[in-house]
Parts: C-alpha cells; sequence; structure tokens
C-alpha cells in the first residue's frame, strides 16, 4: 500500500475497468431499405435502418458497428444506435447505416457482420462462481467472486451454509472455501456493497448428493469340511453413518442377520456347496449399498476335505504393485499337497504352479484383482481360497508456461505421469468445467512414462481461443471407473501482492505527470487494483476487478478520478482543535493464483499509448493547417479492432456520447472528436474524458483506456 498526495486532478490517461460486453445475447437484422440511389452503372448506396433482439438480461448503450458483409459492398456509415434494450425485447435503430454495393453481383443481407457491444443496466450484480457447484457429501466449495460493478465495491458478505445469515466478509474480494458435511441443497448467497451504498445479492445453489456407504467385507475360512463355521467381519464408512448392517449367508435373498452395531458376526454351514454371501449396509439416509465379492465366496465341501487359506502382501497400492502371494493347506487325513496353482486374475486361466504355494506377481493396471489359490493333495482332492487385491492408479499433471500468446507462436506443454498403462485422455477446458474447447489427447491407453502435450491456444476447428484462462484436465480411467485430475479443484487462489514500481507521494496529471504504477506477475493470476482514501478506507476507484492477466508486466495510469468518471482531490480532515489536513489516497492491489492446470491465452486485442491533443480544443476555430480543430486521438492497436469512443462530462461524469470507428489497423492509429456529441451539438466549454475501447469482431473488449480533453471557445 501506498499513500500519495494529488496536487492537481486533471486527468491525462488512466486504465479502469472495462465496459461490459453481452454480444452474444443480441442479434441485430429486420433491414429495411430506407433510401438508395445509383452512384454509377453498376454502383449502388443504400441506407438501412434494422433492429436489434435481446435475448439476456436488460441492457443499456447498445450500439451495433457494421464490421464487414461482402467483397463487393462498402462501409460509408456503419455505426447503429439502440439505445436501452430491455430482456426478450426488439427495438428498431435509433439511426441509420449506409454501404456501396456493386450489383454485379449481390449481397445478400445475411452477410452483414456486426460488432455489438452494451452495458448491463444494473449498475451491480453479485456474481460469484462456485467450483464445484455439486457433487457428494462431504463437499468442499471454492467461491469465487466475479461481480460486475460500475462503481468500486467496498463489501463482499458471504452466506456460505445457508442459515440467511452473512456469517463472513471482507473488502478485498477473495476466495473462501465452504465443505458441505450433510446431503441436500444449500441456497449459497453473495451480498456485495458498493462506494455509493448500492447492494446486491446473488444466489448459486449447491447440491450435495448422498454417497453410498464404502464397505470391506472378509470370511474366514472360507473353505473346508463341513459343519464349516466360518466367521464374517464388515468394516463400513459413511459421512451420514452407518444405521444397518445385514448378512444373506446363503446368497438365496434372505437376509439372516440385523444389527445396527456391527457387521461382524459367525455362521455355520451344514451343507455342501458352495456360497455367495451378501452384505448389505445402509446409511443415516436410508441409502443401501451390497457387497458380494469373490472374496468372500464360502466352499463348503464334505466330510474329510481338505482346506487352504490364501494371503498377499501388499494387499492394496499405487500400480504397478509387485505383490508376494502365498498361503498354507491342511488336511484332516493327513494326505501331503503336491502342488500348488495360482490364478492371478481370476480368469480361469492358471498362471503358476509348483510344489510350493510362494509366488510373486506384478500388477500393472489399476483395478481390484481376486488372486485364487488351489491346493492339490496327492490323491488328487482340491482346496480353494480367494484374497483380494486392490492396485491403485497414480497419475500426475503441470502445465509449463501458464501464459502463452498465440500470435507469437507460443504453446503450453501439458506433461503427464502415468505410473502403469492408464486409459486417459487430455481436454482444455473452459473455467468451472463450462465447456471443452480442445481434445488434445482422445481417450486411448497410454503406457507407463512421462508425456508432454502443447496446446497452442487454439480449439478443435483451429481457430485461437478468446483471451482469457482455460485448464487442463486429464481425463483416466482407474478400476473400471473414470476419473479426473482437475487441479482447479484443489489448487489456486492464493492471495499475494505483486511487486510493483516504485510510487511517489506527488504527481500532477496536468503538468503531464500522471500516476503510473507498474506491476509484475510472476505467474498467470486474477488482479483487483483499487485506489482508496486512506483514514477512512474506502475505495474510489477500482481499476482491475479480479482481472484475468497473464505472466508478466502490466501498467495502471490513475489521474485523480473516481468510479463516475469525477475528477476528485482528496478531502480534508478535521481532527478538532482548528487541526486541518488533506486525506491521503490509498493504493491497493492484490493478486489471487490460478490452479496449477490454469493456462492464459493472450490473444485479444491490447490498446496502449494513448494520447489527445491539442491540450484546449476549439472546435468552432482552424488548426495550423486551416483545417477545422479537431481533437487528434492517438493509440496503439495490437491487432486489427473496432474503437469504440466515449464522451464524458469530466465533472458531472455523465456520458455525452458515443462512436465506433470500425476496422481500424494493427500500429498507430488516429482518430478525431470535433467537439459534438448527439445530432451534432457541441459541448460546452469544460473537460471531458475521452473512453477509448477495443473491441474486436468476437465480442472481446480490451481494457479502456481514457485521457482528458479540454474544450474551450
Amino acid at each position: 500500500m501506498k499513500r500519495l498526495w494529488l496536487l492537481c486532478a486533471i486527468l491525462l490517461a488512466a486504465w479502469l475497468f472495462p465496459a461490459l460486453a453481452h454480444a452474444q445475447q443480441l442479434t441485430i437484422g429486420n433491414y429495411t431499405v430506407v433510401s438508395s440511389k445509383r452512384l454509377s452503372r453498376t454502383e449502388f448506396e443504400y441506407v438501412y435502418k434494422a433492429s436489434v433482439s435481446n435475448i439476456g438480461e436488460d441492457v443499456v448503450n447498445v450500439i451495433g458497428t457494421l464490421t464487414s458483409g461482402a467483397a463487393n459492398m462498402t462501409v460509408i456509415e456503419g455505426t447503429l444506435s439502440f439505445g436501452n434494450v430491455a430482456a426478450g425485447a426488439t427495438v428498431a435503430s435509433i439511426d441509420t447505416f449506409t454501404v456501396r454495393i456493386d450489383r454485379t453481383s449481390t449481397v445478400p443481407v445475411s452477410a452483414f457482420l456486426w460488432n455489438i457491444s452494451a452495458e448491463s443496466a444494473a449498475p451491480l450484480r453479485a456474481r460469484f462462481n462456485a467450483l464445484p457447484a455439486a457433487g457428494d457429501a462431504p463437499l468442499r466449495v471454492t467461491f469465487v467472486p466475479d461481480p460486475i460493478t460500475v462503481a468500486a465495491i467496498n463489501l463482499y458478505e458471504w452466506d456460505l451454509d445457508a442459515d440467511g445469515s452473512f456469517e463472513t466478509g471482507d473488502t478485498v474480494g477473495r476466495n473462501f472455501s465452504f465443505t458441505y458435511a450433510q446431503p441436500g441443497s444449500y441456497p449459497a448467497k453473495l451480498r456485495v456493497t458498493d462506494s455509493k451504498g448500492r447492494q446486491d445479492t446473488q444466489t448459486v445453489t449447491i447440491t450435495v448428493g448422498n454417497a453410498p456407504p464404502v464397505v470391506t467385507a472378509q470370511a474366514q475360512p472360507s473353505n473346508g469340511q463341513v459343519p464349516l463355521t466360518v466367521n464374517f467381519s464388515a468394516t463400513a464408512t459413511d459421512n451420514e453413518g452407518v444405521a444397518r448392517y445385514e448378512w444373506d449367508f446363503q446368497g438365496d435373498g434372505v437376509y439372516d442377520y440385523s444389527s445396527t452395531a456391527s457387521g461382524n458376526t459367525s455362521f455355520t454351514y451344514t451343507s455342501v456347496g458352495v456360497f455367495t454371501p451378501v452384505l448389505r449396509v445402509t446409511d443415516g439416509r436410508g441409502l443401501a449399498v451390497t457387497y458380494s465379492l469373490p472374496a468372500t465366496t464360502v466352499r463348503a465341501a464334505p466330510p474329510g476335505s481338505p482346506t487352504v487359506t490364501a494371503t498377499a502382501s501388499p494387499a492394496s497400492g499405487n500400480a504397478p504393485l509387485k505383490v508376494t502371494l502365498s498361503g498354507s493347506a491342511s488336511d484332516p487325513s493327513g494326505h501331503p499337497f503336491t502342488r500348488y496353482e495360482w490364478d492371478f486374475q481370476d480368469d480361469g486361466v492358471v498362471d503358476a504352479s509348483g510344489a510350493s504355494p510362494a509366488q510373486t506377481f506384478t500388477y500393472v493396471a489399476a483395478g481390484t484383482y481376486f488372486p485364487r489359490l488351489r491346493a492339490i493333495t496327492d490323491d488328487g482332492r482340491t482346496a480353494e481360497d480367494v484374497v483380494q487385491v486392490s492396485v491403485q492408479s497414480n497419475v500426475t499433471l503441470r502445465v509449463s508456461p501458464d501464459t502463452i500468446d498465440p500470435s507469437l507462436s507460443e504453446t503450453a506443454t501439458i506433461t503427464t505421469t502415468l505410473i502403469a498403462p492408464t486409459k486417459v485422455s487430455l481436454l482444455i477446458e473452459k473455467r468451472g468445467g463450462a465447456g471443452i474447447v480442445r481434445t488434445l489427447v482422445p481417450f486411448a491407453t497410454r503406457t507407463a512414462g512421462t508425456y508432454a502435450d502443447a496446446w497452442d491456444g487454439k480449439n478443435d476447428a483451429g481457430v485461437v481461443v478468446p483471451q482469457g484462462d482455460y485448464y487442463a484436465v486429464l481425463v483416466y480411467e482407474s478400476g473400471g471407473v473414470n476419473k479426473r485430475l482437475d487441479l482447479a479443484l484443489s489448487t489456486g487462489g492464493v492471495q499475494y501482492n505483486p511487486p510493483r514500481s516504485y510510487i511517489p507521494d506527488q504527481f500532477s496529471p496536468f503538468a503531464g505527470q500522471p500516476l503510473t504504477i507498474d506491476f509484475t506477475l510472476s505467474r498467470a493470476s486474477e488482479v483487483t487494483a483499487f485506489m482508496g482514501q486512506f483514514e477512512v478506507d474506502t475505495r474510489l476507484v477500482t481499476f482491475l476487478q479480479r482481472e484475468p492477466m497473464g505472466r508478466g508486466t502490466h501498467r495502471i495510469v490513475w489521474n485523480g478520478e473516481n468510479g463516475d468518471g469525477q475528477l476528485i482531490q482528496p478531502p480534508m480532515i478535521d481532527w478538532g482543535w482548528g487541526y486541518v489536513f488533506q486525506d491521503q489516497f490509498l493504493f491497493g492491489i492484490w493478486g489471487y493464483t490460478f490452479p496449477d492446470n490454469a493456462i492464459f491465452v493472450r490473444s485479444g486485442v491490447q490498446l496502449s499509448d494513448l494520447r489527445a491533443g491539442p491540450s484546449i480544443l476549439d472546435p468552432t476555430g482552424l488548426d495550423s493547417a486551416g483545417q477545422p480543430e479537431r481533437s487528434r486521438i492517438t493509440f496503439t492497436l495490437s491487432k486489427p479492432a473496432t474503437i469504440e469512443l466515449v464522451i464524458n462530462d469530466a465533472t458531472s461524469g455523465s456520458v455525452l456520447g458515443r462512436r465506433q470507428y470500425p476496422n481500424l489497423a494493427a500500429g498507430i492509429n488516429e482518430i478525431q472528436w470535433d467537439g459534438k456529441v448527439g445530432s451534432g451539438v457541441l459541448v460546452a466549454p469544460g473537460r471531458y474524458r475521452l473512453g477509448v475501447t477495443a473491441i474486436e469482431p468476437n465480442g472481446f473488449k480490451s481494457l479502456t483506456l481514457y485521457t482528458l480533453q479540454r474544450v474551450y471557445y
């Protein structure tokens, strides 16, 4: 944090929160020819009106810019204004657009391509994300604030346990986590309060399911002569507690044993046969699961039959798992055992045999296995036992680098390690699993090893994705079940202070010395940056609000305006006894790390080096070349884009006018403002803020830069 004095609050340039794009909810159509005229034998000029339809929320300041149409069409005036458009409404344009068409070939109106911009009608919306929003209890959910705002936010308050009370909160908008221990539907809420005292509350419903009990069981001994007494043991865990254990000893559908306390019991088999006991466990919410596996199968043999007990060590672990298998056998008539046979995978194939039961086997793939031991006496009698071996898969994933620029042919490498042959798929997803943008590796088996797969920032169609954060997710098969390795559920959200440049104690924007702050991100992060008032610890303007940004150095330039674009100075503070002093500004910046599997794609247009001149505009006068004087606004574009210019009164902050300049090239550009707004009315002498935003055809908007223009005549 740094306190600083503002000597002269005159605006030159500022980097503020961008206007909100709702282009994906708006469509332009219903073209009507207002007039037409023939310019030559083949060239005609057409003036159109159109309508815009809104399938989203209420929006204001809707502007459409015609970006292209066809090769034989020239855009003469391609900007349409629609004003405010309510949800579900269709509104006709206030003005018209003009094109010239070579009629040697046709131009269907469907060829008109529009860049549409709008702002949310609601000045404040407490939007937030919940990751994950559904799952079985106990479910740990991370809540990430993502508010829509036109002013600084002073307070974030959370009701995460859905009891109607906002139990936690902060002033900077950090992540919060909460664990839901019981199944149910929980309306989690975020309430935000902005610097104007306005509040908004939004809700995301968290759906918590009831996972079935996790059960294991054993039967000892599992084989021998009748009458055969078998000891059954069972363990079960469940988030809601275990309500009942039940055993069906003979597998006939009739449960012979029931207890609310324990699954441990015994049963004596008096009839010869092979029995498949079934264990049923019911949790505290009535959800039941049954358990019946080869390891609990009972073989009740005729009197005088031998018996065998198999062992495995270790009985569980990560693949590849080397297991030592052995056993012990006995015969009531004293006959020796001449051969032991092992079926390691219980597939009916004898994998090893010998005079000793001792063997070793390596399980290379994840899964649950039931190696079977058969002991054979010298007179040909047999006994069988089965033991359970559980093999887990261990996979890892890492990403480097976490920031790429596809225009520079940069790629991110996703490194995955498999300790055993595993069926996997590698995906690039949007935030929160909101959609797959690229399948890097289709679902197929890969051998054990380390793999490096590159992503170039393009989707499956080969098109560069819009700027933003994306996530590498490994889907893998383990024990016949598809699982996801998504580090977004367990990493990221760590709050830190990015290193920044020195902040002077004074700055004087009117003298060409605005406050310039450079900060460096050592890893891709979301960034919140603001200017507040020191003594009262309140925000005056928010430069960045959880803005996704890539690794590298970024710049903020401030000249003393609040969130409404009004020029401000620190207020005077009266401490009494005649002691009055001027308060100070307080700069704050926070970074929030992305999860370890995040890749930030820097593909959006970047706007920089904004300037306006002359310093004082006389729109009624002439420049040095004898031409009408204009405000010449220069800037640099990283790629072709449409420019939107917004004119604000720097005293009241009110928006006076908007203009768009389509299809500007990459590099240094200049646009001009004639000092007029609306239908050609000159603005009054005074100070005006000119906001410049670059807009791509896909709707992506750059951060808005601002410059001040003084007007005098």
